[in-house]
């Protein structure tokens, strides 16, 4: 607790939470007496409310009283709490620096304060008020709360700055079906094509075995003005199965873009270009490959509501080319949008939510010239992440789409309009054993149900991953 200001037994508690603090920290609120209280009963309903995690009806309760008891420290301060924890930043600004008038040794509404500074994006404000805070030697919980918001204040400050990011990365682990292919392909094919007989062959056969992977990246970025930012990037990736060298696999990528950020508004325009390589075992003269490479331009939107959600929405423009098999080639735009929520307890859990939909259209007709491979695809995604301790927390993956060709006949001759369902899951550790290096251990498993049996299958993969990263 910390030391009052001067003796008096009227000292609010709050309870003020930090999303990047992980668990809550109680702080008192150090109020000059007062020759009058702020009407008991109201400032008891809304620590009631505040405590059961329902700001926005304190808030209104306590508005109604505004006119009448501003000015009045114990309101000013719940007030602000309320509005913060509503989303209201500006109001709650406006309140605790009427609290701060009155008393300015108030520890707990400067912490408030400099936490609704940093939400709306006012970095330097948040940091002066963060600075004062830790010069008066506050209890270990509320410094390691500090410190953390500080170090949140250098990371936003890192992308508007000139900088180059890199990373690296090794791992291994085990696939049950690299192929993607159904376990009995010769059914698979006598009911998608009528024809009976046929045995896998090539890529057809499912195949299994361990991998190893190694990859590694960097990003240099240069302010261009207080608000925009320029920035460059690449990465390699690589892995290779042991015994099942034809689908070891390689790609890179290149990127570049701009990023514009005011207040709790982010803005990022990037285009970038792909290339993987991946021989197959397809049988043919040329022999056809997997290798296909990836042009994209994309701009995505960010909306921070406070230091705990944010909104985004985004579209993206691809041409995708196979390069020995092209009529497979495509071009696509996708849109999505997601939600990213931090939630206020133990464990400092973050949720967050995600959508897609793609209109994939076909370059190339299929040999009759009728039909081709377009295609429509929709999903949704969800990814939890909670922390056991500060360096160990576990992670769940969820996902699910939905494909429907556009042209008859384009995957069988037996069904009309292929449909494909998708679903997978993700589960897994992560383990900061460094400051700048973690390893992710996770198990990973999808199934795609389809009406045309050779595109049915189910995948696990189990892998271990170690990333450190650089600045």
């Amino acid at each position: 607790m910390v030391k009052p200001m001067s003796r008096t037994p009227r000292c609010t508690r709050a309870r003020i939470l930090f999303s990047l603090a992980g668990p809550p920290v109680l702080i008192c609120a150090l109020l000059a007496p007062l020759n009058v209280l702020a009407d008991p009963a109201l400032l008891r309903d809304a620590q009631r409310l505040l405590a059961a995690n329902n700001p926005k009806q304190a808030y209104m309760i306590l508005l109604a009283k505004e006119a009448q008891l501003t000015g009045q420290p114990e309101f000013d301060y719940l007030l602000g709490v309320a509005a913060l924890d509503s989303g209201k930043i500006d109001e709650a600004i406006i309140a605790f620096e009427r609290v701060l008038q009155v008393a300015p040794e108030n520890a707990g509404a400067r912490m408030d304060l400099a936490r609704a500074y940093y939400t709306a994006g006012s970095v330097d404000l948040a940091e002066a008020n963060f600075l004062e805070l830790k010069a008066s030697n506050p209890p270990p919980a509320a410094m390691a709360a500090i410190d953390k918001y500080l170090a949140a204040i250098r990371d936003r400050r890192a992308q508007n700055t000139t900088g180059l990011n890199a990373w690296g990365e090794t791992g291994l682990g085990y696939d049950s079906n690299i192929t993607g292919v159904p376990t009995d392909f010769t059914s698979a094919v006598a009911s998608a094509f009528n024809i009976t007989g046929i045995n896998p062959t090539g890529n057809s056969i499912k195949r299994k075995a361990p991998y190893l992977t190694a990859g590694a990246g960097a990003d240099y970025s240069r302010a261009l003005s207080p608000s925009w930012v320029a920035f460059v990037g690449g990465e390699a990736r690589g892995r290779a199965y042991r015994k099942e060298g034809d689908f070891n696999s390689l790609s890179g990528e290149a990127r570049l873009g701009v990023a514009w950020a005011k207040d709790a508004q982010q803005v990022r325009l990037s285009g970038g270009y792909n290339r993987f390589k991946q021989d197959g075992l397809a049988p043919g003269e040329p022999k056809p490959t997997n290798d296909r490479s990836t042009a994209l331009a994309a701009a995505d939107y960010r909306y921070y509501f406070n230091d705990r959600q944010q909104l985004n929405v985004g579209v993206a423009g691809t041409r995708v080319k196979f390069l020995t098999n092209n009529i497979e080639d495509f071009n696509a735009v996708t849109v999505s949008a997601g939600f990213l929520q931090a939630f206020q307890r133990k464990g400092a859990p973050v949720l967050q939510i995600s959508s897609f939909y793609s209109r994939d259209e076909s370059v190339r007709k299929l040999a009759d010239g009728v039909s081709d491979k377009s295609k429509r695809v929709a999903g949704v995604r969800s990814y939890f992440q909670y922390s056991l301790t500060d360096k160990l927390a576990w992670f769940n993956g969820l996902g699910y789409s939905q494909r429907r060709d556009r042209s008859p006949f384009a995957r069988a001759t037996e069904i009309e309009i292929g449909q494909d369902r998708l679903a997978d899951v993700t589960l897994g550790v992560t383990w900061k054993f460094q400051p700048k290096c973690a390893m992710r251990a996770q198990w990973a498993g999808s199934r795609n149900d389809s009406n045309i049996a050779i595109y049915e299958f189910k995948r696990n993969e189990v892998s271990s991953t170690i990333r450190c990263e650089y600045q």
